[in-house]
């Protein structure tokens, strides 16, 4: 047992806030290792002369950010890896570029699913040639797991991919040729600026608004493009943010079907919402594509998402599959499986949702003049509108001189500069580290630009 006693600087935050601020930074600077044992919850109240109240809801959050983990009958102890050692790169750059999930100890709950599958002898039968479209169980598990968010599927129409990113550069490949037009928003993911690269697609990005895109530009699009393909983001888009409410999508929807069109959908963030919007492919089956990816709820590494499409396609989408991969990695398809089963995917969704509001918290807390107000559920990326006056190259110029790494949006083409941003993704580093980033980020907001280039 050790008698590490936090030493409580008054900021203004909770007590509770502070406690885990400190013990964040002591995990940090070495004084608290790995594996050491925490004080009971009742003796650390009585030495810091605070409530159990108090300290309960300090080892909660503690725990919830990663930092310690609780043993029946043993204690609470410091979590051995600590959760900023496991990306690597400089510690002393924050990165607001990279749009990584935060932190929620997933990286035990898949190795206590490996170690059981390999315990129970099934790792020989994961690791031949299977289907191409995903085992059975596992497509059953996924469109269990899709339901359960709104998403109802036919496993019969899943195909287990390597990522979101696999998926959709499959689905496109359904749709669109090199040298088609395929419309997406303004601002649009990265990925498929990519796939737009490697393929010859020709990108046109549509207009859109605090409920993401327009429909009348939209129809405008596909009527002077000939355009057959939509991309989209319906529900918190990246990198803007913004969630299509229901009307919205019965507007695009109809649209997609009345130019004959194809949808292509990526919902990765939905199972942020307790009651996540209905989807736009389930208006329009016959045409749409939908791909959701587990890298944001689990983990990047696992490599596993699912793509819906319609039967009209199901050939072709196994041999997309057969042609790009083989086949989504078996043994982590059925990693993913178990934890839907035994309810560990469940929990790593209630926890990543508690850091998207505390580290939006976070946010508001440092740059809430500047930033759109939320109306929705948050997600692990925050919209910064470029104030009037600076330049985007500059902005982000003096945040790399402050060692923070911020990057400029995926846009299509010139837009008008009253609409330009950037993406502050929020799920990277640790809270300390987070809020030390936004402060300072503020702090350049409010000074005169002072980057000019020449």
């Amino acid at each position: 047992m050790t008698d590490w006693v936090p030493s409580l600087v008054p900021d203004g935050s909770p007590r509770y806030v502070a406690f885990v601020k400190a013990l964040e930074d002591d995990i940090a600077s070495g004084r608290v290792k790995p594996g050491m044992r925490l004080l009971p919850q009742r003796e650390m109240a009585a030495r810091l002369e605070l409530s159990v109240g108090t300290i309960s809801k300090a080892y909660s959050e503690a725990e919830l950010r990663g930092l310690i983990s609780g043993e029946v009958g043993r204690g609470t102890f410091v979590q051995r890896r600590a959760p900023d050692q496991r990306n690597g790169g400089n510690s002393g750059v924050v990165n607001l570029a990279l749009n990584v999930p935060p932190y929620t100890g997933e990286d035990e709950v898949i190795s206590a699913a490996l170690a059981n599958i390999a315990a129970e002898g099934e790792m020989a039968n994961l690791l031949s040639y299977l289907p191409h479209q995903g085992l059975r169980q596992h497509r059953e598990a996924v469109a269990g797991w899709l339901s359960g968010l709104g998403a109802k599927s036919d496993p019969d129409h899943l195909f287990i991919t390597h990522g979101g990113q696999h998926g959709l550069s499959i689905a496109l490949g359904m749709v669109a040729s090199p040298g088609d037009t395929v419309l997406t928003e303004m601002f649009t993911y990265s990925g498929m600026i990519a796939l737009s690269a490697q393929n010859g697609y020709r990108l046109r990005g549509v207009e859109g608004d605090a409920h993401g895109l327009v429909p009348e530009a939209l129809d405008r699009a596909f009527r002077e493009t000939g355009a057959r393909a939509l991309f989209c983001m319906p529900t918190l888009q990246t990198p803007t943010g913004t969630v299509m409410p229901e009307e919205r999508r019965d507007a695009i929807a109809e649209i997609v079907r009345r130019h004959d069109a194809y949808l292509v959908e990526d919902d990765a963030y939905a199972f942020l919402f307790a009651e996540p919007p209905h989807t736009l492919s389930e208006r329009i089956p016959e045409r749409s594509f939908y791909v959701v990816s587990f890298a944001k709820c689990l983990a990047p590494g696992l490599r596993i998402a699912a793509m819906k499409a319609p039967d009209s396609f199901r050939d072709r989408c196994n041999n997309g599959i057969r042609a790009t991969g083989w086949m989504a990695t078996p043994l982590m398809a059925e990693v993913l499986t178990r934890l839907i089963h035994n309810g560990d995917l469940k929990e790593q969704v209630r926890r990543k949702r508690a850091k998207a509001e505390l580290r939006n918290e976070i946010a508001t807390r440092a740059l809430g003049e500047w930033l759109p107000e939320l109306v929705t559920p948050p997600g692990f990326h925050r919209w910064l509108p470029l104030p009037p006056g600076r330049m985007l190259n500059g902005l982000i110029t003096q945040a790399a001189q402050a060692g923070i790494t911020i990057a400029p949006p995926g846009f299509i083409h010139q837009v008008d500069r009253i609409n330009l941003g950037v993406r502050l993704c929020l799920g990277h580093p640790s809270e300390a580290s987070l809020e030390r980033a936004l402060v300072e980020l503020r702090r350049i907001l409010e000074m005169a630009e002072m980057i000019s280039f020449v």
